[in-house]
């Protein structure tokens, strides 16, 4: 059985698509399979595998019924990494899913995901910075929930209904939902930075790994490479390669207390 993540914030520009993309290398470094599953129609991490392409199937289709999931997979040409894409027609299957009040809107994710367990050990789903059926469907699909935060003065913004969203969907569709935590990312050691955290961690559980700031993210990601192989030595590279280790013990501690 595979273990599926989303990763999820209102927000833009916390670090969704990055968090997504070195995770996927850090768990296949580890001998995982990964399929990376993109549901941001600005298909961001689509781009960085090179993968954007208007005339084959990806997740609109897929979550329209129209294509099966093993069918709109793709390799991304890194060892043991998949791709589910995105482009900008999602939001035509969106609309589509929305006015479809004939079939379940919430889990179709979910099924198809379901159509191909086994085939993977990690499923990493990059939701859109809104609540769209995209997002909500990786969210009835998923075991747990990463949710990035960047320490700035609206770091905030959105979480309280990010976390609501997870109630509700934890009641209504995916019983089993689990928060993984919020990630914190861009992260500089001021006071500043230690005071949202904190002000965060009052209402939110807090990943204890955090991604430190440096320009080397940036740089790799318009790289088209994973931060281990353009800036193996960099605090973020070292600090996703921490936070994987993180997550592979709190999903084993959480397989461990279900038993």
């Amino acid at each position: 059985m595979d273990t599926r993540i989303c990763v999820i914030n209102l927000k833009g520009g916390v670090g969704k698509s990055v968090t997504t993309i070195n995770l996927a290398d850090c768990f296949a470094r580890r001998g995982r399979r990964v399929l990376v599953v993109d549901l941001d129609k600005q298909a961001n991490t689509t781009k960085y595998y090179n993968m954007l392409d208007y005339t084959a199937s990806d997740v609109g289709d897929v979550l329209t019924g129209k294509v099966e999931a093993a069918k709109a997979l793709r390799s991304t040409g890194e060892q043991d990494i998949m791709l589910l894409p995105a482009n900008m027609s999602l939001l035509n299957a969106n609309r589509e899913i929305m006015l479809d009040t004939l079939h379940p809107q919430q889990c179709r994710l979910r099924d198809a995901l379901d159509s191909i367990d086994g085939v993977f050990d990690v499923v990493l789903m990059d939701c859109p910075p809104d609540l769209d059926m995209g997002a909500i469907n990786a969210l009835c699909a998923a075991d747990w929930v990463l949710v990035p935060v960047d320490c700035d003065e609206w770091a905030a913004d959105g979480l309280s209904i990010v976390m609501e969203q997870i109630e509700s969907i934890r009641t209504y569709y995916n019983h089993g939902l689990k928060i993984l935590g919020v990630l914190i990312t861009k992260y500089r050691p001021t006071n500043y930075a230690r005071r949202i955290i904190s002000d965060i961690a009052r209402t939110c559980p807090v990943m204890q790994t955090g991604i430190r700031f440096t320009v080397k993210v940036a740089e790799a990601t318009a790289s088209h490479q994973p931060l281990y192989l353009f800036a193996r030595g960099s605090t973020a590279a070292q600090d996703y390669d921490a936070l994987c280790d993180e997550i592979i013990e709190r999903v084993h501690d959480g397989h461990r207390e279900g038993n």
